[in-house]
């Protein structure tokens, strides 16, 4: 073999080792690893964390359908509800730092015969507020129906309806105080007085003394120039009862009373003076509960048919009185039956009423 030839050899074979190694070097793209939704327990069950966040996100709400009843005009109806919530929490230096928001839609026949989702069509935020540390904003109920802090010291009777305590939701302000064993909270509320600057005012106070919740919460109604007062308690009576009794005064016709409302005349006897509620639940067994629960109204204030606005002070020299009772069956978890009848009668004969409900409800 002459030099010539064993050059060319050597040149071929570093040639095909080079090409080679090239080949070898185009080595195709990992995937990026994936960031699995990691479970959040920091406050309680169905929390997840947000991937790339520190944020925790639950998701709940229920579907429910309900057939109702009414005496008055010999009717009944069906709706069916759909809610969804969305909840967001993570704790910050200046303590928790949490949106609420509610989706809330419902269905029912109309007039024609045609169904109708929604409100107008639409889902609507039934409700929707922040809270960082002690401080809430947003839309949702005031401090005179309930607080976020107030435990067992919140809404009415042990039914969905609740007998009549004053309910009602609006855009806030306020901030709520806890202790040990004891809560309060006050907050300034948008009335949708558009002719004035001042808003209404509602707070609340309480604490837990030998397992009783004891609370008081008032109302000022700028618009009206009244105030409502409530005092009230909810105790365990043994390991299946439970028992809520609220009393309730009011100086004039306000939205922060135990309201009511019956035609006299074309007026609405709207706020009543004084009232008391007294409600007991019962769990028979591991999936049926029952209550059954009263109100008494006197001297109930005028007030205008139309926005219920105060036309003054004067009584109307109507009382009421309304019982109610309530069965509740949870067969399977997060499934439940739910049956209520309310019966209310006012006096200067100006009627009866029978109302009732059944529904069944997936909660998830």
């Amino acid at each position: 073999m002459n030099i010539k030839s064993l050059l060319l050899g050597s040149a071929a074979a570093l040639f095909a080792v080079s090409g080679a190694s090239a080949a070898d070097a185009i080595i195709a793209a990992e995937p990026e690893p994936v960031e699995y939704v990691r479970v959040c327990d920091a406050f309680g069950a169905g929390y997840f964390y947000i991937p790339g966040t520190e944020t925790c996100l639950k998701l709940s709400g229920f579907m429910r359908f309900r057939v109702g009843f009414n005496s008055n005009d010999d009717s009944y109806s069906s709706t069916a509800r759909a809610r969804l919530n969305i909840q967001a929490k993570e704790d910050t230096e200046l303590g928790l730092l949490h949106a609420y928001l509610r989706v809330q839609a419902d269905g029912s026949p109309n007039d024609d015969g045609t169904n109708t989702f929604g409100y107008d069509g639409n889902a609507v935020y039934d409700q929707a507020y922040l809270e960082l540390g002690g401080l809430i904003a947003g839309y949702t109920e005031n401090t005179f129906v309930s607080s976020k802090n107030g435990g067992a010291s919140g809404f009415g009777s042990h039914t969905d309806g609740g007998l009549s305590y004053g309910y009602s939701q609006t855009n806030q302000i306020g901030y709520n105080f806890s202790g040990a064993n004891w809560f309060a909270a006050i907050s300034a509320n948008d009335d949708g007085d558009a002719n004035s600057y001042t808003p209404d005012f509602t707070g609340r106070v309480g604490g837990v003394f030998g397992g009783m919740t004891i609370y008081v919460a008032a109302g000022y109604d700028q618009s009206a120039e009244n105030f409502g007062v409530k005092l009230g308690l909810n105790t365990d009576i043994g390991s299946a009862g439970n028992l809520i009794v609220q009393g309730f005064y009011a100086d004039g016709p306000t939205r922060y009373g135990a309201n009511n409302s019956v035609m006299e005349g074309g007026i609405v006897a709207y706020t009543p003076e004084w009232s008391i509620l007294g409600s007991y639940q019962h769990t028979l067994s591991s999936t049926l509960k029952a209550s059954i629960g009263g109100q008494y109204s006197a001297d109930y204030y005028e007030a205008d048919v139309a926005g219920n606005l105060p036309l003054g002070n004067a009584s109307s020299g109507v009382d009421s009185w309304a019982v109610e009772g309530s069965l509740i069956w949870t067969p399977v978890a997060n499934f439940e039956v739910r049956g209520e009848v309310k019966y209310t009668d006012f006096n200067q004969n100006l009627g009866d009423e029978t109302t009732g409900m059944v529904w069944l409800q997936r909660s998830f």
